[in-house]
């Protein structure tokens, strides 16, 4: 098993397209959060001192299905899971609400970006 630190294009994609869809939020602090759980994982996980740094929202991937934003949280969730006793509410509801708009369990190939 290996871990790493996820892209902001990756992370500022996830908490723009949230903050879109639901109308309301701020896409900053929840890029942070996102952002510096991923952090914390993969300094727990390579025993490191990455230092947590605030998340840049200028590179969002334009275009993205619902399955390609699912399958953009459980890789975020995946590279964030090695803390003991991890859990990431937020990140289970920003996934529970692509999943919602998602049709017929449709897929995507899309991991990381």
């Amino acid at each position: 098993m290996s871990a790493y630190i996820c892209s902001d294009r990756h992370i500022a994609t996830i908490a723009t397209y949230y903050v879109s869809l639901l109308g309301a939020g701020d896409a900053q602090e929840i890029a942070d959060a996102l952002l510096a759980c991923n952090i914390a994982s993969v300094n727990y996980y390579y025993d490191q001192a990455t230092p947590i740094k605030p998340c840049c929202l200028d590179a969002v991937a334009p275009e993205l299905s619902f399955p390609d934003l699912v399958a953009l949280c459980e890789c975020l969730d995946y590279q964030s899971c090695e803390l003991p006793d991890y859990t990431h509410p937020l990140l289970e509801a920003i996934t529970a609400q692509f999943r919602v708009n998602c049709r017929h369990n449709v897929k995507s190939a899309l991991w990381s970006i």
